[in-house]
């Protein structure tokens, strides 16, 4: 693959580690791989924000995060709490798990009423939901863009990464790119080449989640559980 779609590529990752089993050492190596491949941004659980923000200070890496993940069943009033420390830290986007069973349950309202409340706590930091379409009946799939649009989401995105949230196909993103009349799609779950880079932005992703980003840029086949 020629290096300007490499840098392409590098320029629509988001580097991510967010295994509970990391270090502090970790997230330092992740912060360093970001800036030396040009990466759009790292994503880490809330605990390492601000050791990213530190690192990365006067980086064109952005430093992001997951809230509520991965199963998103905490109560509506710690979420809006927990982004509003997140912003405070210094995040500068985040990657947000809603109430599936509100959707799937047909309580579309309350659905979206959370998303909504998340969006105003984080003041205008641009937020990206989880859909964890895998899990998710195919019908709804649509709905649930809708409702995410409305509340005002900057991204939607197929899925977690881990569990029952499935991994990104070109069909999949493809779909959601055909529904977001303003939001933008970041696709996670299953890129491990540049090949698979390359055909899920080209189905309309606009952002890549993958832990695989190192190996990517270098021709290799990544490995990882994101």
């Amino acid at each position: 693959m020629a290096m300007h779609d490499l840098q392409e590529i590098a320029a629509c990752i988001q580097h991510t580690n967010v295994s509970p089993a990391t270090t502090r050492d970790d997230i330092i190596a992740l912060c360093d791989e970001a800036e030396r491949y040009r990466f759009d941004g790292v994503m880490v659980q809330p605990c390492w924000v601000d050791l990213c923000r530190k690192k990365l200070q006067g980086s064109s890496v952005k430093v992001c995060s997951a809230m509520a993940y991965p199963l998103g069943g905490s109560l509506t009033r710690s979420k809006v709490a927990e982004m509003r420390h997140l912003v405070e830290e210094g995040a500068q986007e985040i990657d947000f798990m809603a109430n599936l069973g509100f959707l799937v349950g047909g309580a579309i309202e309350a659905y979206h009423d959370e998303i909504a409340a998340l969006v105003s706590a984080a003041d205008g930091v641009p937020l990206k939901i989880m859909l964890e379409l895998g899990a998710t009946p195919e019908e709804l799939w649509q709905v649930a863009i809708e409702q995410a649009e409305k509340a005002g989401v900057a991204y939607v995105k197929n899925s977690s990464g881990w569990g029952l949230g499935g991994k990104a196909s070109v069909e999949t993103i493809g779909f959601m790119r055909r529904c977001a009349q303003r939001a933008k799609v970041k696709a996670s779950g299953g890129i491990r080449t540049a090949e698979d880079a390359k055909a899920i932005l080209s189905a309309g992703a606009h952002l890549i989640g993958t832990s695989a980003g190192p190996a990517i840029m270098v021709g290799q086949v990544g490995e990882g559980a994101y």
